[in-house]
């Protein structure tokens, strides 16, 4: 009831700019049904935000048992390697060890021989020292021979001590060399065993990983089936409303309400964003007379006449844009009211181009834009141009973007040129008339919204 009569006060202070709202919104579906079907659509945005969160949550999750399973099989590569290396420094080892085993048998062997000419000289110097000058007397053998002899045995008996001596020392050397290798074999085997043991561990987790990746792809998957679901519902919905809003303009109370929940949180003027809305589309009471027809031309046809329109949207530039988004909210793009081309020429050549959508007329390509910003402000999970909560919340970013600042008349002023024109208004003399125009609506919206806020 207290919006009501805000409406009502508002309608009489506007004047007659505001009277034709009133016919046409009578015209409309009933409020219960609207209401329910935007509460309904309401609902099904936070379940697709709810969603889309989930969604990029295991995405996230897969993507890091992605790289985890990445790593693990880098871990698995390395620990075959270290393994290969260990078997190479083992059979290594092997070889040396025989190599030793080889020598300390050569030695053994040779020091057998050694033992056994040693014995011989033994026995043969006991057998000599038994001898007494009758037995040699006796035999036919010379005197200097029988020396000769002696020295011959003693000589070589010192020389096989000292062999024996060369044999037990390298003999150790080479046991000690050959005990140090198995000792390194030893650990090398262990060494071994212990990576076997590391590589058997990190496949395990591996395989924990890959099954938890699977399953998260599960997830994942009826997450977004879920989401395909709740989107389907929701574009019918918005089908269905857009039935409801093209038939009717903007209540003053409603657009007013949403231009202040758009000031706060970009600090545009209000009435800065009334104004622009009823210099746009009379409070979306006029969001266009064209339908587009052909996307590679983007000429289009009149609505109310049928005759045809050129260059209704840059086809290059806003077609593309357009229909995805005419896809996304489940419309025809043939179907939905655009803005005609405003005939103007520069050069003797045609100069831009029709195609502004919904009650703020931006348009597709400069939607686009916006759209990121537009849901973050919103919290919605699209943005839509025929949503006046949306619309307005579009004209307060960008208004803010060109430089608008609540209170500054200069900057409001060129902010509206720029809104039109790209340009400054000084540098846009269309844009410097859009400019002033909207700065008038400005100044009587501002005094009407004075007089309300002193009820």
């Amino acid at each position: 009831m207290k919006r009501f009569m805000a409406f009502v006060v508002a309608v009489f202070l506007i004047g007659t700019t505001l009277l034709p709202l009133l016919n046409v919104h009578a015209q409309t579906a009933p409020t219960e049904s609207r209401e329910q079907l935007e509460q309904e659509l309401a609902d099904l945005e936070a379940q697709i935000k709810a969603l889309n969160g989930s969604i990029a949550q295991t995405q996230a999750q897969k993507d890091s048992l992605a790289r985890d399973i990445k790593l693990l099989s880098q871990k698995i590569d390395q620990s075959k390697l270290k393994i290969k290396q260990h078997d190479a420094a083992i059979g290594q080892l092997t070889k040396n060890i025989t190599a030793k085993n080889k020598s300390i048998n050569a030695l053994s062997a040779k020091m057998d021989r050694e033992k056994d000419s040693l014995a011989q000289i033994m026995r043969k110097t006991a057998y000599m020292d038994q001898y007494s000058l009758v037995d040699f007397g006796l035999q036919s053998q010379s005197l200097s021979t029988f020396f000769s002899d002696v020295d011959s045995f003693s000589t070589l008996d010192r020389a096989l001590n000292q062999s024996f001596a060369d044999i037990r020392a390298t003999s150790a050397e080479l046991e000690e060399a050959k005990s140090d290798l198995e000792q390194a074999k030893d650990d090398e085997t262990q060494q071994k065993l212990a990576q076997e043991a590391e590589k058997k561990k990190i496949e395990s987790n591996q395989q924990e990983k890959n099954t938890l990746l699977t399953i998260t792809n599960n997830q994942e998957a009826e997450y977004k089936k879920t989401l395909a679901t709740r989107q389907a519902e929701a574009a019918k919905i918005r089908a269905r409303l857009f039935d409801l809003r093209d038939a009717t303009a903007i209540s003053f109370g409603d657009a007013y309400d949403l231009s202040v929940q758009a000031s706060q949180s970009t600090g545009v003027r209000p009435a800065l964003i009334l104004a622009i809305l009823m210099q746009e589309s009379s409070l979306g009471q006029n969001v266009g007379s064209c339908y587009l027809r052909d996307y590679n031309t983007g000429d289009g046809i009149s609505i109310k006449t049928g005759a045809s329109k050129p260059r209704t949207m840059s086809p290059t530039r806003d077609v593309p844009v357009f229909l995805t988004l005419m896809q996304q909210l489940n419309r025809d793009p043939q179907g939905t009211p655009v803005s005609c081309w405003i005939a103007a020429y520069s050069g003797g050549q045609p100069s831009g181009w029709g195609g502004a959508m919904g009650p703020t007329q931006f348009i597709p390509s400069t939607w686009k834009l916006f759209m990121n910003r537009i849901m973050a402000v919103t919290g919605k999970s699209y943005a839509d141009p025929w949503s006046p909560r949306d619309a307005i919340t579009a004209t307060a970013l960008y208004l803010k973007d060109l430089g608008a600042v609540s209170g500054n008349e200069a900057s409001e002023r060129n902010a509206a040129c720029k809104y039109y024109s790209g340009r400054s208004c000084a540098s846009s003399s269309a844009g410097a008339g859009y400019g002033n125009s909207v700065m008038q609506k400005m100044y009587s919206m501002q005094n009407d919204i004075d007089k309300l806020n002193q009820q």
